[in-house]
């Protein structure tokens, strides 16, 4: 099962549709799994087994390395849109670790080297501060305003979501996007800086360290 979480399901349901995938595709408008399972940026997942038993938590998912990677930049480019793509590129690719895991974990069940047992998944699991838990309140309640009365209504409370949870992607880039999307357009992934937002996808990624430190990676990928 794939989850977008989006705040506005119009935004999501094109990707969805061009993907066209055979397995059942949902779109979380309040990010209730981000807050049942502690994602805090995209793409994450948690492993569930037959019996609704969480075997590995939270952590980057990734089973196919993407072109882009690769792929020559164009000429002509803005230099911040090459300095994005630059920083994407050092984003870790895990992709084929993972899905040997998860392929591994698929053919062997609970015998599987990589499913954990209730303690080890909690061990590993993202820590959970008070502070968190009052991100998850102010961006819920932004989220709800949005969709009543649109993404000013929602700026305040996000702000605050974003001042409480640093290090939670999916809160900045949902509130980075909305913004810098332009109307009727695709949802814009560069998500660079505006007058609302204190920061921009670029920019933080930078502040951590760049784009090696971006994602939660699985305890069994290697550098």
């Amino acid at each position: 099962m794939t989850v977008a979480l989006d705040a506005n399901a119009d935004q999501a349901r094109p990707w969805i549709e061009a993907a066209q995938p055979t397995h059942r595709s949902l779109i979380d408008t309040k990010h209730v799994t981000g807050e049942l399972f502690g994602f805090n940026n995209v793409p994450m997942g948690v492993w569930i087994d037959e019996s609704g038993t969480l075997v590995r938590p939270a952590e980057s998912a990734s089973i196919e390395s993407s072109a882009l990677r690769t792929a020559p930049i164009p000429e002509g480019l803005p230099e911040g849109v090459r300095e994005l793509i630059g920083e994407a590129r050092q984003i870790p690719d895990i992709a084929g670790q993972y899905r040997a895991a998860l392929v591994d974990w698929i053919e062997n069940g609970s015998a599987s080297a990589f499913a954990m047992n209730p303690d080890e998944v909690i061990e590993s699991s993202l820590p959970r501060q008070q502070t968190h838990a009052e991100a998850a309140a102010n961006f819920e309640l932004g989220a709800e305003l949005y969709r009543r009365h649109g993404k000013e209504a929602a700026r305040p409370y996000w702000r605050t979501a974003h001042s409480l949870d640093p290090d939670n992607w999916t809160y900045k880039r949902q509130a980075w996007t909305l913004e810098t999307t332009v109307e009727g357009e695709p949802s814009d992934l560069f998500q660079g800086p505006t007058d609302i937002y204190d920061g921009s996808w670029l920019g933080d990624v930078r502040a951590i360290g760049g784009g090696g430190n971006y994602i939660t990676k699985p305890s069994f990928v290697s550098d």
